[in-house]
């Protein structure tokens, strides 16, 4: 599908979403004609910039769309780490009218006990960034504060990982993720440094967007896919890489599955109101 329209903040009436899931590594390859898309993609455009294009899914029929997009580029890798937009994103999700914004997130493992392939849902953070904008610098936004990853949020992820993740997958409810510069790799001493500060897994995009949520007073929760070993972490064990569709297909259903947990949530408490 081609994102041929850009919505601006006052278009988009029609289209709204309680959850955003943004897709991570290989998210621009993926298929989406199994998760029931509602139109075609449509970017919007925010006072930071143009957003990734993004599309509504309802993969089960039930009626309250899910907004999905793909960090990196639609179809293809367009912008790496580094180079993303996540103001925009972010402000991108506001206008949609979501409370909560899942993402998932392609990340080296640090600590021994995780391996290749194994996920991780993420309750702290470190941020080793240096150049990115992390504020929206908006009068009236409160800074951002708390945990980074927001309780309920990451209780969702939790659930939809128990009930909908494939039996022979590893997951972990607990993990802190460093987030660095990039593009390039962490070499080994860096790698050591942030295992010395406490890091269990290292990528490169959840900083600022985590930070800006908070600004924007939405929720966030991460589901990390371990993707390769970091730098000098591999410990003898073969230095795999997984960065192909398999990891996009893994994820997004069960980011899915988290959304409707949020959603059932959302409307029991709506409902006790």
């Amino acid at each position: 599908m081609s994102a041929s329209v850009v919505f601006s903040n006052q278009d988009i009436s029609e289209r709204r979403a309680l959850v955003l899931i943004v897709g991570g590594t290989a998210a621009y390859g993926l298929d989406l004609a199994p998760f029931g898309p509602l139109g075609a993609p449509a970017a919007i455009d925010t006072p930071y910039g143009i957003s990734p294009p993004i599309v509504l899914l309802d993969p089960d029929r039930t009626g309250a769309p899910i907004a999905f997009c793909s960090r990196h580029g639609h179809e293809r890798l367009q912008r790496s780490a580094g180079f993303l937009n996540h103001r925009a994103l972010i402000w991108a999700a506001t206008a949609l009218g979501a409370e909560v914004v899942f993402s998932w997130n392609g990340t080296g493992a640090i600590t021994p006990q995780l391996e290749v392939g194994d996920l991780v849902a993420p309750h702290d953070f470190l941020d080793f960034t240096r150049t990115r904008v992390a504020t929206f610098s908006l009068e009236g936004m409160a800074a951002a504060t708390g945990p980074a990853f927001h309780p309920g949020a990451r209780a969702a992820i939790s659930a939809a990982l128990a009930g909908a993740a494939p039996p022979d997958l590893r997951w972990h409810a607990r993990g802190v993720y460093v987030c660095t510069e990039g593009p390039r790799l962490e070499t080994a001493a860096e790698i050591a440094l942030y295992a010395a500060a406490g890091a269990d897994l290292v990528g490169m995009t959840l900083s600022p967007e985590v930070f800006l949520a908070q600004e924007a007073g939405l929720a966030y929760a991460s589901l990390c896919y371990l993707t390769n070993y970091a730098t000098g972490r591999a410990a003898g064990r073969p230095p795999r890489r997984q960065f192909g569709p398999e990891v996009a297909m893994t994820c997004l259903p069960i980011l899915i599955a988290a959304a409707r947990h949020w959603m059932a949530g959302s409307s029991a408490a709506e409902a006790r109101s």
